[in-house]
């Protein structure tokens, strides 16, 4: 100790050394007063499934850094006589040090005392100089620390390895609720990220932008053909057919193709027996609206609404079912009749989330993350209904574009009847329809040398030389008529050859080339407009006789 240290400093630096063993020993016997109280109720939580979940391994973290914080909130209030008494007591000098420190406390009278004060002062200096502050409070830290390590280890192990019991099946109800918790938050951001999709399409437009696009395009290109250009007409026109029947490729995809099919089926679906209705709602889909099964959802939430306000438990009951009963129609219906897989999979996630609740008693979370997924089924049904449209739009630009190709070859397109009027498709149809009907085409009053003279047929039948040598050989192929792909067809006019053919044998070759109709349709990816017109057909000759 160096001879220049003051009785005050070394008085402190006991004094502070003092201060440090008070905490660590209050540290000590608290980390073992909770580290009982923690394997008591670890055991129980464990054995008896009640309260598994409060005994992380983090949380024998907990145990240390509360026994520290109750250490440090204990002060002594006569730490300095504490102090001053463990001087005496280690140099044996009778309270010299006591007797120091009171007699320099601020409040003390000095007049009193000024006879040995000196010499008090100058013999607790002088006895500064003969130890130092660790002889006087040793830390003894070894053997408390191991003790402490080994009890927070044992309680690490048994938080990592001790087995839950679930006598009571707290545990499994618990576990149970914290996957229905992780679910409603995994399905509510699924929902999110769908509706930040459907975000970037203005779904309430007649059509997409893509397509408005398109069918601007095919007006700006129907007004620039001219009469007279036949030739760069043909090409402009092979042009729109080209990009248009692209889109319409692209958009006619096995989801939405379904939408169009089996409008007239009696498929049931499992124990639902609403035909009516699916066949109501999938017609309204294919002319492009969705107002039906849009109020079908806003009746849903209004349902919810009822059922959120509802305490009787049989009412909830009835309630819950019905509300399950509509969901699972609407599910039902999406999934056979729409083809579209995110509306699907909005009103399974629906399903899902509404089972989450009644299963575990997440009511009100669980009913706005339903409410979120009924909305987005709502987004997605405009959405399925715009792209009706478009096809719609589509398949009436590509009538359009045939009509106008068929003028064309007549000298009858000409663009310029169109200039400075905004006509929608069907009022270039009607107007390339009025025209194909007028007959006014190149040849009516042109030259020719057929049968009738200049440019006019009088009918009958035109004089052959049959004396002409030629290499025409008469073969026939004895395969059978049978259903399958045609590799090729040829169109005549006129009257068949005579000949006989057995009702029966007629009615059974019709009838199976009818079952594969359908079939027949989808593979070709046949336009909805032309499917009824060929069904039609086919039931005319099922209809007729062989004659």
């Amino acid at each position: 100790m160096s001879q220049h240290m003051t009785a005050e400093t070394f008085l402190a630096r006991v004094a502070k050394r003092l201060r440090i063993r008070q905490i660590a020993r209050r540290a000590f016997w608290t980390v073992l007063i909770l580290s009982a109280a923690y394997a008591v109720l670890l055991l129980v939580g464990r054995l008896s499934g009640l309260f598994p979940q409060w005994f992380e391994p983090w949380t024998v973290a907990a145990i240390p850094a509360i026994g520290l914080i109750v250490g440090m909130l204990i002060r002594s209030r006569s730490l300095r006589e504490d102090a001053a008494r463990a001087i005496d007591r280690h140099l044996g000098a009778k309270d010299l040090f006591l007797t120091w420190m009171m007699l320099k406390e601020p409040s003390r009278d000095r007049s009193a005392n000024w006879g040995y004060q000196g010499l008090v002062e100058r013999d607790a200096e002088a006895a500064v100089g003969k130890t130092r502050a660790a002889d006087v409070v040793p830390f003894q830290w070894e053997h408390p620390s191991l003790i402490a390590a080994g009890t927070l280890g044992v309680l690490l192990l048994g938080a990592f390895f001790l087995p839950t019991l679930d006598p009571f099946g707290e545990v499994a109800k618990a576990n149970e609720q914290q996957q229905a918790e992780r679910f409603l938050d995994e399905s509510r951001k699924q929902t999110e990220i769908r509706k930040a999709q459907l975000a970037r399409k203005d779904t309430e437009e007649e059509n997409s932008e893509e397509v408005q696009k398109a069918v601007e395009e095919l007006k700006t290109g129907l007004k620039q053909t001219r009469k007279e250009q036949q030739k760069e007409n043909l090409a402009k026109l092979n042009d729109l057919q080209k990009k248009i029947g692209e889109k319409y490729r692209n958009l006619n995809t096995s989801d939405l193709k379904k939408l169009f099919q089996n409008v007239n089926s009696e498929q049931k679906f499992g124990q639902i027996h609403n035909q009516d209705k699916f066949r109501q709602w999938q017609q309204e889909l294919q002319s492009g609206k969705s107002d039906e099964l849009q109020k079908e959802i806003d009746q849903l939430m209004e349902d919810l609404k009822e059922l959120a306000k509802a305490e009787d438990p049989v009412e909830r009951s009835e309630k819950e079912r019905q509300i399950r009963k509509k969901l699972q129609e609407l599910a039902d219906f999406s999934k056979e009749k729409t083809g579209s897989p995110a509306l699907s999979e909005a009103l399974q996630r629906a399903l899902q989330q509404m089972k989450a609740g009644q299963d575990t008693g997440l009511d009100e979370q669980a009913m706005q993350a339903l409410q979120e997924s009924l909305d987005l089924s709502k987004e997605e049904l405009q959405s399925i209904a715009q792209a009706a449209r478009d096809m719609k739009a589509l398949e009436k630009s590509l009538e359009v574009l045939s009509m106008a190709k068929q003028c064309n070859a007549n000298g009858q397109c000409d663009g310029g009847m169109f200039a400075g009027k905004e006509l929608a498709l069907a009022d270039y149809a009607e107007m390339y329809r009025q025209m194909m009907g007028s007959g006014m085409g190149a040849g009516g009053e042109g030259d020719g040398d057929g049968t009738g003279g200049r440019g006019q047929g009088r009918g009958g039948q035109v004089d052959e030389d049959d004396s002409i040598a030629t290499d025409f050989q008469d073969e026939k192929s004895q395969s059978p008529i049978q259903k399958g792909k045609f590799l090729m067809t040829l169109s005549a006019k006129g009257l068949s050859e005579a000949g006989e053919m057995k009702e029966q044998e007629y009615r059974r070759t019709v009838g199976e080339l009818k079952q594969s109709l359908d079939e027949v349709i989808t593979q070709e990816d046949i336009p909805p407009g032309y499917v009824d017109g060929i069904k039609k057909y086919f039931d005319t000759l099922e209809s007729s006789t062989p004659e």
